[in-house]
Protein backbone atom coordinates (compact mmCIF):
# COMPACT_ATOMS: atom_id res chain seq x y z
CA UNK A 1 0.00 0.00 0.00
CA UNK A 2 1.26 3.25 -0.75
CA UNK A 3 1.13 6.47 1.25
CA UNK A 4 -0.62 8.52 -0.20
CA UNK A 5 -3.57 6.55 -0.17
CA UNK A 6 -3.08 5.88 3.41
CA UNK A 7 -3.02 9.72 3.81
CA UNK A 8 -6.31 10.05 1.56
CA UNK A 9 -8.11 7.25 3.63
CA UNK A 10 -7.21 8.83 6.88
CA UNK A 11 -8.24 12.37 5.77
CA UNK A 12 -12.00 10.65 5.41
CA UNK A 13 -11.52 9.28 8.55
CA UNK A 14 -11.15 12.49 10.38
CA UNK A 15 -12.66 15.05 8.28
CA UNK A 16 -15.36 13.17 6.44
CA UNK A 17 -16.41 9.92 8.31
CA UNK A 18 -18.74 9.51 11.27
CA UNK A 19 -19.21 6.99 13.75
CA UNK A 20 -20.74 4.20 11.31
CA UNK A 21 -18.47 4.42 8.52
CA UNK A 22 -15.52 4.59 10.96
CA UNK A 23 -16.67 0.87 12.43
CA UNK A 24 -17.42 -0.17 9.04
CA UNK A 25 -13.77 0.47 7.91
CA UNK A 26 -12.38 -1.14 10.93
CA UNK A 27 -14.76 -4.32 10.69
CA UNK A 28 -12.76 -4.00 6.90
CA UNK A 29 -9.57 -4.38 8.32
CA UNK A 30 -10.49 -6.89 10.62
CA UNK A 31 -11.79 -9.20 8.34
CA UNK A 32 -15.20 -9.60 9.91
CA UNK A 33 -16.74 -9.44 6.52
CA UNK A 34 -15.56 -9.74 2.51
CA UNK A 35 -15.23 -7.46 -0.11
CA UNK A 36 -18.69 -7.62 -1.59
CA UNK A 37 -20.52 -7.39 1.97
CA UNK A 38 -18.20 -4.43 2.41
CA UNK A 39 -19.46 -2.51 -0.79
CA UNK A 40 -22.72 -3.55 -0.60
CA UNK A 41 -22.28 -2.02 3.47
CA UNK A 42 -20.25 1.02 2.33
CA UNK A 43 -23.56 1.66 -0.33
CA UNK A 44 -26.15 1.74 2.57
CA UNK A 45 -24.03 4.57 4.14
CA UNK A 46 -23.52 6.44 1.39
CA UNK A 47 -19.87 5.91 1.03
CA UNK A 48 -18.75 7.11 -2.76
CA UNK A 49 -16.56 4.33 -5.44
CA UNK A 50 -13.31 6.34 -4.86
CA UNK A 51 -13.38 6.16 -0.74
CA UNK A 52 -14.86 2.26 -1.66
CA UNK A 53 -11.57 1.88 -3.38
CA UNK A 54 -9.29 3.78 -1.07
CA UNK A 55 -10.73 2.05 1.96
CA UNK A 56 -9.64 -1.55 -0.42
CA UNK A 57 -5.97 -0.56 -0.82
CA UNK A 58 -5.46 0.09 2.88
CA UNK A 59 -6.98 -3.40 3.72
CA UNK A 60 -4.73 -4.53 1.14
CA UNK A 61 -7.20 -5.60 -1.63
CA UNK A 62 -7.07 -4.34 -5.37
CA UNK A 63 -8.90 -1.03 -6.20
CA UNK A 64 -12.62 -1.20 -7.41
CA UNK A 65 -12.86 -2.18 -11.74
CA UNK A 66 -15.56 -0.91 -13.70
CA UNK A 67 -16.44 -2.23 -16.87
CA UNK A 68 -18.99 -0.39 -19.95
CA UNK A 69 -21.53 -2.00 -21.37
CA UNK A 70 -21.81 -2.32 -25.31
CA UNK A 71 -24.53 -0.11 -27.01
CA UNK A 72 -28.02 -1.44 -27.07
CA UNK A 73 -29.77 -2.30 -30.44
CA UNK A 74 -32.34 0.27 -30.14
CA UNK A 75 -36.15 0.20 -31.21
CA UNK A 76 -39.09 -2.63 -30.41
CA UNK A 77 -41.31 -3.10 -28.00
CA UNK A 78 -41.07 -5.56 -25.46
CA UNK A 79 -44.03 -7.82 -24.36
CA UNK A 80 -44.31 -8.36 -21.06
CA UNK A 81 -46.40 -11.00 -18.61
CA UNK A 82 -47.20 -9.89 -15.19
CA UNK A 83 -48.93 -13.12 -12.87
CA UNK A 84 -50.92 -12.38 -11.20
CA UNK A 85 -52.71 -8.89 -12.23
CA UNK A 86 -53.19 -6.33 -9.46
CA UNK A 87 -55.33 -6.61 -7.48
CA UNK A 88 -56.58 -3.09 -6.34
CA UNK A 89 -55.65 0.25 -7.76
CA UNK A 90 -52.59 1.54 -9.13
CA UNK A 91 -51.98 3.81 -6.29
CA UNK A 92 -47.91 3.24 -5.15
CA UNK A 93 -48.89 3.69 -1.52
CA UNK A 94 -51.14 1.06 -1.97
CA UNK A 95 -49.14 -1.90 -3.56
CA UNK A 96 -49.56 -5.27 -1.20
CA UNK A 97 -49.23 -7.44 -4.46
CA UNK A 98 -46.29 -8.50 -7.19
CA UNK A 99 -49.28 -7.53 -9.86
CA UNK A 100 -49.21 -3.72 -8.41
CA UNK A 101 -45.60 -3.57 -7.91
CA UNK A 102 -44.47 -5.12 -11.13
CA UNK A 103 -47.29 -2.39 -13.00
CA UNK A 104 -46.17 0.15 -11.03
CA UNK A 105 -42.53 0.02 -11.28
CA UNK A 106 -41.66 -0.26 -14.83
CA UNK A 107 -41.67 3.62 -15.41
CA UNK A 108 -41.86 4.31 -11.24
CA UNK A 109 -38.81 5.40 -9.61
CA UNK A 110 -37.27 5.44 -5.83
CA UNK A 111 -34.71 7.57 -3.96
CA UNK A 112 -32.12 4.32 -4.63
CA UNK A 113 -32.48 1.14 -6.24
CA UNK A 114 -31.57 -2.39 -4.40
CA UNK A 115 -29.50 -4.27 -7.17
CA UNK A 116 -29.38 -8.44 -7.00
CA UNK A 117 -26.20 -8.44 -5.13
CA UNK A 118 -27.49 -6.35 -2.21
CA UNK A 119 -25.49 -3.37 -2.96
CA UNK A 120 -27.76 0.04 -3.68
CA UNK A 121 -26.81 2.21 -6.30
CA UNK A 122 -28.64 6.06 -6.66
CA UNK A 123 -31.88 6.68 -8.48
CA UNK A 124 -33.22 9.99 -7.93
CA UNK A 125 -30.80 10.78 -5.02
CA UNK A 126 -27.59 10.91 -5.80
CA UNK A 127 -26.08 10.79 -2.09
CA UNK A 128 -27.39 9.92 1.48
CA UNK A 129 -25.13 10.59 5.04
CA UNK A 130 -26.68 9.21 8.27
CA UNK A 131 -25.11 11.10 12.08
CA UNK A 132 -23.82 9.09 14.19
CA UNK A 133 -26.40 7.03 15.60
CA UNK A 134 -28.47 6.45 12.22
CA UNK A 135 -31.15 8.23 13.80
CA UNK A 136 -31.30 10.97 11.13
CA UNK A 137 -30.58 10.64 7.19
CA UNK A 138 -29.72 13.56 5.11
CA UNK A 139 -30.60 13.10 1.01
CA UNK A 140 -29.13 15.17 -1.57
CA UNK A 141 -31.55 14.27 -4.65
CA UNK A 142 -30.24 14.38 -8.55
CA UNK A 143 -30.80 17.74 -10.22
CA UNK A 144 -32.10 18.04 -13.80
CA UNK A 145 -34.97 15.66 -13.03
CA UNK A 146 -38.41 16.26 -14.54
CA UNK A 147 -41.98 14.21 -13.61
CA UNK A 148 -43.72 13.07 -16.81
CA UNK A 149 -45.97 15.86 -16.58
CA UNK A 150 -43.39 18.65 -16.90
CA UNK A 151 -42.85 19.30 -13.36
CA UNK A 152 -39.09 19.70 -12.34
CA UNK A 153 -38.46 17.15 -9.20
CA UNK A 154 -37.39 19.05 -6.22
CA UNK A 155 -37.68 18.52 -2.35
CA UNK A 156 -41.43 19.14 -1.69
CA UNK A 157 -42.04 16.02 -3.82
CA UNK A 158 -40.00 14.02 -1.85
CA UNK A 159 -41.42 15.23 1.26
CA UNK A 160 -45.09 14.65 0.24
CA UNK A 161 -44.31 11.46 -0.78
CA UNK A 162 -43.00 10.18 2.17
CA UNK A 163 -45.54 11.66 4.33
CA UNK A 164 -48.19 9.67 2.41
CA UNK A 165 -46.27 6.79 3.20
CA UNK A 166 -45.69 6.89 6.81
CA UNK A 167 -49.63 8.29 7.51
CA UNK A 168 -51.22 5.66 8.84
CA UNK A 169 -54.50 7.27 7.48
CA UNK A 170 -54.22 7.02 3.88
CA UNK A 171 -54.13 3.15 4.03
CA UNK A 172 -50.37 3.25 3.24
CA UNK A 173 -48.94 -0.47 2.86
CA UNK A 174 -45.64 0.79 3.05
CA UNK A 175 -46.49 1.10 6.80
CA UNK A 176 -44.83 -2.17 6.16
CA UNK A 177 -41.31 -0.99 6.35
CA UNK A 178 -41.89 2.54 8.13
CA UNK A 179 -44.28 1.91 11.14
CA UNK A 180 -42.29 2.32 14.15
CA UNK A 181 -39.24 3.83 12.25
CA UNK A 182 -40.32 7.24 10.30
CA UNK A 183 -43.12 9.41 11.06
CA UNK A 184 -44.60 11.77 8.71
CA UNK A 185 -42.82 14.76 10.97
CA UNK A 186 -40.08 13.29 10.36
CA UNK A 187 -39.75 14.28 6.82
CA UNK A 188 -38.83 17.40 6.07
CA UNK A 189 -37.06 19.78 3.49
CA UNK A 190 -33.61 21.42 4.31
CA UNK A 191 -33.12 23.07 0.40
CA UNK A 192 -35.10 22.41 -2.97
CA UNK A 193 -32.17 19.29 -3.41
CA UNK A 194 -32.09 17.95 0.21
CA UNK A 195 -33.80 15.61 2.32
CA UNK A 196 -34.07 14.82 6.23
CA UNK A 197 -35.21 11.81 7.53
CA UNK A 198 -35.42 12.42 11.44
CA UNK A 199 -36.26 8.75 12.96
CA UNK A 200 -38.58 7.42 15.41
CA UNK A 201 -35.62 4.55 16.00
CA UNK A 202 -32.10 4.12 15.11
CA UNK A 203 -32.07 2.26 11.53
CA UNK A 204 -28.58 1.37 10.17
CA UNK A 205 -30.06 -0.41 7.20
CA UNK A 206 -32.29 2.70 6.45
CA UNK A 207 -31.45 3.58 2.89
CA UNK A 208 -32.92 0.33 2.22
CA UNK A 209 -36.17 1.12 2.83
CA UNK A 210 -36.27 4.06 0.65
CA UNK A 211 -35.23 2.37 -1.96
CA UNK A 212 -37.15 -0.31 -4.99
CA UNK A 213 -37.00 -2.83 -1.92
CA UNK A 214 -40.07 -0.74 -0.62
CA UNK A 215 -42.05 -1.24 -3.94
CA UNK A 216 -44.86 1.29 -2.70
CA UNK A 217 -42.00 4.12 -2.59
CA UNK A 218 -42.47 5.64 -5.89
CA UNK A 219 -41.43 9.28 -5.98
CA UNK A 220 -44.66 11.44 -6.95
CA UNK A 221 -45.48 14.87 -7.20
CA UNK A 222 -46.19 17.11 -4.43
CA UNK A 223 -49.03 17.83 -6.58
CA UNK A 224 -50.36 14.25 -6.84
CA UNK A 225 -54.02 13.29 -6.69
CA UNK A 226 -55.31 9.78 -5.28
CA UNK A 227 -56.69 7.87 -8.16
CA UNK A 228 -54.40 9.26 -11.08
CA UNK A 229 -51.97 6.91 -11.51
CA UNK A 230 -53.27 5.27 -14.29
CA UNK A 231 -54.45 7.81 -15.95
CA UNK A 232 -52.16 10.45 -16.15
CA UNK A 233 -48.12 9.70 -16.65
CA UNK A 234 -46.74 11.59 -13.78
CA UNK A 235 -43.36 9.13 -12.90
CA UNK A 236 -40.00 9.86 -13.84
CA UNK A 237 -38.95 6.38 -15.49
CA UNK A 238 -37.83 5.61 -18.53
CA UNK A 239 -41.77 4.07 -19.30
CA UNK A 240 -44.55 6.10 -19.96
CA UNK A 241 -47.79 4.49 -19.03
CA UNK A 242 -50.65 5.08 -21.68
CA UNK A 243 -53.27 2.74 -21.30
CA UNK A 244 -54.26 0.27 -18.37
CA UNK A 245 -57.08 -2.24 -18.60
CA UNK A 246 -57.51 -3.53 -15.27
CA UNK A 247 -56.83 -7.52 -15.33
CA UNK A 248 -56.41 -7.58 -19.17
CA UNK A 249 -52.66 -5.47 -19.51
CA UNK A 250 -50.90 -2.06 -19.77
CA UNK A 251 -49.08 -0.01 -22.56
CA UNK A 252 -46.34 2.05 -21.83
CA UNK A 253 -44.41 4.53 -24.52
CA UNK A 254 -40.41 4.92 -24.22
CA UNK A 255 -40.35 8.65 -22.34
CA UNK A 256 -37.93 10.49 -24.36
CA UNK A 257 -37.03 13.07 -20.95
CA UNK A 258 -35.89 11.03 -19.01
CA UNK A 259 -32.74 11.69 -16.90
CA UNK A 260 -31.06 8.54 -17.80
CA UNK A 261 -31.09 9.26 -21.24
CA UNK A 262 -33.04 7.45 -24.20
CA UNK A 263 -34.29 3.98 -23.38
CA UNK A 264 -33.27 1.18 -26.22
CA UNK A 265 -37.30 0.03 -25.68
CA UNK A 266 -39.77 2.16 -27.84
CA UNK A 267 -42.25 0.46 -25.46
CA UNK A 268 -43.60 -1.74 -23.32
CA UNK A 269 -46.79 -3.92 -23.81
CA UNK A 270 -47.91 -5.34 -20.33
CA UNK A 271 -50.59 -8.52 -20.54
CA UNK A 272 -51.73 -10.07 -16.99
CA UNK A 273 -52.06 -13.78 -16.60
CA UNK A 274 -54.12 -15.38 -13.27
CA UNK A 275 -52.82 -18.74 -14.48
CA UNK A 276 -49.40 -20.15 -14.40
CA UNK A 277 -50.30 -22.68 -17.14
CA UNK A 278 -51.17 -19.44 -19.68
CA UNK A 279 -48.29 -17.67 -19.18
CA UNK A 280 -45.87 -20.45 -19.93
CA UNK A 281 -47.69 -21.16 -23.24
CA UNK A 282 -47.38 -17.56 -23.95
CA UNK A 283 -44.06 -17.61 -23.70
CA UNK A 284 -43.28 -20.87 -25.36
CA UNK A 285 -45.86 -19.41 -28.17
CA UNK A 286 -43.88 -16.28 -28.73
CA UNK A 287 -46.81 -13.86 -27.77
CA UNK A 288 -44.85 -12.61 -24.74
CA UNK A 289 -40.90 -11.62 -24.57
CA UNK A 290 -40.00 -11.89 -20.80
CA UNK A 291 -41.87 -12.71 -17.08
CA UNK A 292 -41.44 -14.00 -14.00
CA UNK A 293 -42.59 -17.67 -12.98
CA UNK A 294 -41.84 -19.96 -10.11
CA UNK A 295 -40.03 -23.10 -10.98
CA UNK A 296 -43.14 -25.53 -9.55
CA UNK A 297 -45.59 -24.68 -11.84
CA UNK A 298 -43.19 -23.62 -14.83
CA UNK A 299 -41.28 -26.76 -15.89
CA UNK A 300 -41.66 -26.69 -19.17
CA UNK A 301 -39.68 -23.46 -19.79
CA UNK A 302 -36.18 -25.45 -17.84
CA UNK A 303 -33.94 -26.78 -20.64
CA UNK A 304 -35.60 -25.14 -23.17
CA UNK A 305 -33.29 -23.93 -26.16
CA UNK A 306 -35.73 -21.15 -27.11
CA UNK A 307 -35.95 -19.38 -23.12
CA UNK A 308 -33.26 -17.91 -21.50
CA UNK A 309 -33.90 -18.30 -17.91
CA UNK A 310 -32.33 -15.36 -15.33
CA UNK A 311 -32.11 -16.28 -11.88
CA UNK A 312 -30.84 -14.86 -8.68
CA UNK A 313 -30.31 -16.08 -4.84
CA UNK A 314 -33.16 -14.25 -3.09
CA UNK A 315 -35.36 -13.77 0.53
CA UNK A 316 -38.35 -14.35 -1.97
CA UNK A 317 -40.79 -17.03 0.69
CA UNK A 318 -44.15 -18.13 1.37
CA UNK A 319 -45.25 -17.41 5.47
CA UNK A 320 -47.48 -19.70 7.03
CA UNK A 321 -48.69 -17.50 9.70
CA UNK A 322 -50.55 -19.65 12.18
CA UNK A 323 -53.23 -17.31 14.52
CA UNK A 324 -51.29 -17.30 17.59
CA UNK A 325 -54.53 -15.14 19.60
CA UNK A 326 -57.20 -17.49 18.98
CA UNK A 327 -58.76 -19.85 21.71
CA UNK A 328 -58.42 -22.85 19.59
CA UNK A 329 -55.19 -25.32 19.94
CA UNK A 330 -53.14 -23.07 17.69
CA UNK A 331 -52.78 -20.91 20.62
CA UNK A 332 -50.10 -23.18 21.66
CA UNK A 333 -46.77 -22.94 20.93
CA UNK A 334 -46.37 -26.55 21.40
CA UNK A 335 -49.10 -26.97 18.77
CA UNK A 336 -47.28 -24.82 16.57
CA UNK A 337 -43.84 -26.38 17.43
CA UNK A 338 -45.22 -29.68 16.29
CA UNK A 339 -46.88 -28.68 13.27
CA UNK A 340 -43.25 -27.60 12.05
CA UNK A 341 -41.68 -30.89 12.77
CA UNK A 342 -44.62 -33.08 10.22
CA UNK A 343 -42.46 -31.01 7.58
CA UNK A 344 -39.90 -32.25 5.66
CA UNK A 345 -38.36 -29.25 4.17
CA UNK A 346 -35.12 -30.99 2.36
CA UNK A 347 -37.76 -33.06 0.24
CA UNK A 348 -40.38 -30.02 0.05
CA UNK A 349 -37.55 -27.93 -1.81
CA UNK A 350 -36.21 -30.65 -4.25
CA UNK A 351 -40.37 -31.47 -4.80
CA UNK A 352 -40.95 -27.81 -5.24
CA UNK A 353 -37.77 -25.76 -6.87
CA UNK A 354 -34.95 -28.66 -6.98
CA UNK A 355 -31.87 -26.65 -6.36
CA UNK A 356 -33.44 -23.21 -6.89
CA UNK A 357 -34.53 -22.44 -3.02
CA UNK A 358 -32.70 -23.13 0.15
CA UNK A 359 -34.31 -24.70 3.19
CA UNK A 360 -36.20 -22.63 6.13
CA UNK A 361 -35.79 -22.69 9.82
CA UNK A 362 -38.87 -20.59 10.68
CA UNK A 363 -37.25 -16.89 10.73
CA UNK A 364 -36.66 -14.64 8.52
CA UNK A 365 -33.20 -14.65 8.59
CA UNK A 366 -32.35 -16.40 4.97
CA UNK A 367 -29.32 -17.54 3.68
CA UNK A 368 -28.77 -14.78 1.47
CA UNK A 369 -28.31 -11.84 4.63
CA UNK A 370 -25.04 -11.73 5.73
CA UNK A 371 -26.64 -11.24 9.27
CA UNK A 372 -28.11 -14.40 9.40
CA UNK A 373 -26.44 -16.79 11.66
CA UNK A 374 -26.10 -20.41 10.48
CA UNK A 375 -24.83 -21.70 13.43
CA UNK A 376 -28.68 -21.85 14.78
CA UNK A 377 -29.23 -25.60 14.95
CA UNK A 378 -31.73 -26.29 11.80
CA UNK A 379 -35.22 -27.71 12.18
CA UNK A 380 -35.95 -31.15 11.12
CA UNK A 381 -38.80 -33.41 10.56
CA UNK A 382 -39.32 -35.14 14.19
CA UNK A 383 -42.72 -36.98 14.23
CA UNK A 384 -42.03 -38.59 17.59
CA UNK A 385 -41.34 -35.03 19.44
CA UNK A 386 -43.71 -33.69 17.29
CA UNK A 387 -46.23 -36.30 18.75
CA UNK A 388 -44.94 -35.60 22.13
CA UNK A 389 -45.74 -31.77 21.82
CA UNK A 390 -49.46 -32.82 21.24
CA UNK A 391 -49.87 -35.19 24.09
CA UNK A 392 -48.37 -32.72 26.68
CA UNK A 393 -50.12 -30.20 25.15
CA UNK A 394 -53.67 -32.15 24.77
CA UNK A 395 -54.08 -33.03 22.07
CA UNK A 396 -52.87 -36.29 20.99
CA UNK A 397 -56.18 -37.28 19.28
CA UNK A 398 -55.86 -34.15 16.87
CA UNK A 399 -58.52 -31.57 15.47
CA UNK A 400 -59.46 -30.08 12.82
CA UNK A 401 -58.74 -26.68 11.20
CA UNK A 402 -58.82 -24.64 8.18
CA UNK A 403 -56.32 -23.40 5.97
CA UNK A 404 -57.08 -20.35 3.37
CA UNK A 405 -54.40 -19.61 0.69
CA UNK A 406 -53.91 -18.45 -2.67
CA UNK A 407 -53.96 -19.76 -6.37
CA UNK A 408 -50.08 -18.17 -6.92
CA UNK A 409 -47.27 -20.23 -7.68
CA UNK A 410 -46.77 -23.49 -6.09
CA UNK A 411 -48.21 -22.36 -3.28
CA UNK A 412 -51.47 -24.93 -4.03
CA UNK A 413 -49.01 -27.56 -3.75
CA UNK A 414 -47.36 -26.46 -0.57
CA UNK A 415 -51.05 -26.14 1.00
CA UNK A 416 -51.18 -30.09 0.06
CA UNK A 417 -47.65 -30.90 1.17
CA UNK A 418 -48.98 -29.23 4.71
CA UNK A 419 -52.30 -31.32 4.87
CA UNK A 420 -50.34 -34.33 4.45
CA UNK A 421 -47.64 -33.61 6.48
CA UNK A 422 -49.72 -32.63 9.52
CA UNK A 423 -52.17 -34.92 9.18
CA UNK A 424 -49.67 -37.72 10.69
CA UNK A 425 -50.08 -35.83 14.38
CA UNK A 426 -53.89 -36.02 13.79
CA UNK A 427 -54.58 -32.03 12.38
CA UNK A 428 -57.27 -32.56 9.92
CA UNK A 429 -56.29 -29.89 7.53
CA UNK A 430 -58.97 -28.26 5.17
CA UNK A 431 -57.52 -26.29 2.38
CA UNK A 432 -59.32 -23.22 1.46
CA UNK A 433 -58.55 -21.93 -1.79
CA UNK A 434 -58.89 -18.18 -3.26
CA UNK A 435 -58.21 -16.65 -6.16
CA UNK A 436 -55.27 -13.85 -5.04
CA UNK A 437 -58.17 -10.74 -5.65
CA UNK A 438 -59.99 -12.67 -2.93
CA UNK A 439 -57.55 -13.35 -0.90
CA UNK A 440 -56.41 -9.73 -0.59
CA UNK A 441 -59.76 -8.45 -0.66
CA UNK A 442 -61.62 -6.60 1.94
CA UNK A 443 -60.20 -3.81 4.53
CA UNK A 444 -56.76 -4.43 5.77
CA UNK A 445 -56.28 -1.78 8.85
CA UNK A 446 -53.86 -4.79 10.75
CA UNK A 447 -54.19 -6.78 13.16
CA UNK A 448 -54.29 -8.17 16.35
CA UNK A 449 -56.47 -5.53 17.13
CA UNK A 450 -57.78 -3.96 14.07
CA UNK A 451 -61.24 -4.57 12.82
CA UNK A 452 -59.79 -6.06 8.64
CA UNK A 453 -61.48 -8.33 7.09
CA UNK A 454 -59.10 -9.69 4.36
CA UNK A 455 -58.38 -13.14 4.55
CA UNK A 456 -54.65 -12.79 4.15
CA UNK A 457 -54.45 -11.51 7.99
CA UNK A 458 -57.54 -12.87 9.62
CA UNK A 459 -57.84 -16.66 9.09
CA UNK A 460 -56.40 -19.51 11.54
CA UNK A 461 -53.65 -20.41 9.34
CA UNK A 462 -52.35 -18.69 5.73
CA UNK A 463 -50.12 -19.48 3.46
CA UNK A 464 -49.12 -15.83 1.65
CA UNK A 465 -46.53 -14.76 -1.04
CA UNK A 466 -43.90 -12.56 0.05
CA UNK A 467 -41.80 -10.25 -2.33
CA UNK A 468 -37.60 -10.66 -1.67
CA UNK A 469 -36.31 -7.61 0.59
CA UNK A 470 -32.81 -6.72 0.93
CA UNK A 471 -33.01 -6.63 4.76
CA UNK A 472 -34.95 -8.73 7.05
CA UNK A 473 -36.40 -5.60 8.86
CA UNK A 474 -39.82 -5.41 6.91
CA UNK A 475 -40.04 -9.71 7.42
CA UNK A 476 -39.03 -8.94 11.23
CA UNK A 477 -41.22 -5.87 12.00
CA UNK A 478 -44.75 -5.97 9.42
CA UNK A 479 -44.80 -9.63 9.83
CA UNK A 480 -44.14 -10.37 13.33
CA UNK A 481 -43.98 -7.12 15.98
CA UNK A 482 -46.71 -6.29 17.98
CA UNK A 483 -49.59 -4.67 16.13
CA UNK A 484 -47.16 -5.26 12.38
CA UNK A 485 -49.67 -4.13 9.37
CA UNK A 486 -48.79 -7.47 7.87
CA UNK A 487 -48.92 -9.45 11.32
CA UNK A 488 -50.84 -12.42 10.26
CA UNK A 489 -50.37 -14.57 13.07
CA UNK A 490 -51.35 -11.58 15.44
CA UNK A 491 -48.35 -12.65 17.18
CA UNK A 492 -47.48 -10.50 20.51
CA UNK A 493 -43.99 -10.68 22.41
CA UNK A 494 -42.29 -8.19 24.03
CA UNK A 495 -39.11 -10.06 24.20
CA UNK A 496 -39.12 -10.38 20.41
CA UNK A 497 -40.11 -6.55 19.65
CA UNK A 498 -36.78 -5.43 21.68
CA UNK A 499 -34.74 -8.16 19.86
CA UNK A 500 -36.08 -6.56 16.68
CA UNK A 501 -35.60 -3.36 17.50
CA UNK A 502 -32.11 -4.18 18.44
CA UNK A 503 -31.26 -5.63 15.04
CA UNK A 504 -32.51 -2.56 13.05
CA UNK A 505 -30.75 -0.44 14.96
CA UNK A 506 -27.23 -2.70 15.08
CA UNK A 507 -24.68 -0.70 13.58
CA UNK A 508 -21.60 -3.35 13.55
CA UNK A 509 -22.14 -6.80 11.52
CA UNK A 510 -20.82 -8.51 14.59
CA UNK A 511 -23.90 -7.07 16.59
CA UNK A 512 -26.31 -7.87 13.89
CA UNK A 513 -25.51 -11.25 13.87
CA UNK A 514 -26.01 -11.74 17.85
CA UNK A 515 -29.17 -10.19 17.36
CA UNK A 516 -29.96 -12.30 14.69
CA UNK A 517 -28.93 -15.22 16.46
CA UNK A 518 -30.92 -14.62 19.85
CA UNK A 519 -34.13 -13.71 17.43
CA UNK A 520 -33.99 -16.90 15.17
CA UNK A 521 -33.82 -19.06 18.32
CA UNK A 522 -36.94 -16.95 19.86
CA UNK A 523 -39.00 -17.57 16.63
CA UNK A 524 -37.92 -21.51 16.65
CA UNK A 525 -39.44 -21.67 20.18
CA UNK A 526 -42.64 -19.82 19.58
CA UNK A 527 -42.96 -20.66 16.14
CA UNK A 528 -45.92 -17.93 14.96
CA UNK A 529 -44.82 -18.81 11.43
CA UNK A 530 -43.63 -21.45 9.14
CA UNK A 531 -40.79 -20.42 6.74
CA UNK A 532 -40.27 -23.72 4.84
CA UNK A 533 -37.49 -21.93 2.20
CA UNK A 534 -36.09 -19.29 0.47
CA UNK A 535 -36.60 -19.57 -3.02
CA UNK A 536 -34.47 -17.83 -5.81
CA UNK A 537 -36.24 -15.00 -8.08
CA UNK A 538 -36.62 -16.25 -11.67
CA UNK A 539 -37.50 -14.92 -14.80
CA UNK A 540 -37.86 -16.29 -17.93
CA UNK A 541 -36.98 -14.23 -21.17
CA UNK A 542 -36.79 -14.71 -25.10
CA UNK A 543 -33.46 -15.47 -26.37
CA UNK A 544 -33.65 -12.05 -28.16
CA UNK A 545 -34.17 -10.41 -24.78
CA UNK A 546 -30.74 -8.33 -24.19
CA UNK A 547 -29.66 -6.12 -21.38
CA UNK A 548 -31.92 -7.08 -18.69
CA UNK A 549 -31.39 -8.16 -15.19
CA UNK A 550 -33.87 -10.12 -13.01
CA UNK A 551 -35.06 -8.13 -9.71
CA UNK A 552 -35.28 -10.18 -6.90
CA UNK A 553 -38.54 -8.22 -5.59
CA UNK A 554 -39.99 -9.34 -8.40
CA UNK A 555 -40.43 -5.61 -10.35
CA UNK A 556 -39.10 -4.91 -13.58
CA UNK A 557 -36.48 -2.61 -14.30
CA UNK A 558 -36.45 -2.19 -18.23
CA UNK A 559 -34.21 1.30 -19.29
CA UNK A 560 -31.60 -0.42 -20.67
CA UNK A 561 -32.76 -3.67 -21.73
CA UNK A 562 -33.43 -4.19 -25.44
CA UNK A 563 -34.07 -7.01 -28.35
CA UNK A 564 -31.70 -8.38 -30.57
Amino acid sequence: MDRETRRRLEEYRREEAGPIENTLIDELVDGEFDRGEFIRRATVFGMSASTIAVAFGVAGEAPLAFASAGAAKVGGRLRLGINPPPTKGLDPHTYADVGGLATGGIGGEFLNRAAKNLVINPELAVSWKPNANATVWTYKLRRGVTFQNGQPLNADDVVATFKRLTDSKTGSQALSAFKGILAPSGVRKLDDLTVQFKLSAPTASFPYLTSSTTFQAIILPASYKLGTFEKQPQVTGAFRLVGYTPGVGAKYDRNDDWWGGRAPLDGVDVTYYSDDSAAVAALLGGQIDLINIAFASSRALFNNPRVRIIGVKSATHRQVPIRTDLENPLADPRVRRAMALTLDRPSIVKTLFSRYADVGNDSPFAPVYPSTDPSVPQRRKDLRQAKELMRAAGYQSGFSIELTTEKVGEIPQLAQIIQRSVLAIGIKLNIKLLTATAYFAGSQTGPPSGSGTTPWLNAPITITDWGHRAVPNVFLGAALKTGGVWNAAHYSSKRYDRLADSFAGAISMRDQRRYARQIQQHLLNDTPILFPYFYNSIDAAAKNVRGFDVSPIGNFYLGRTSLA
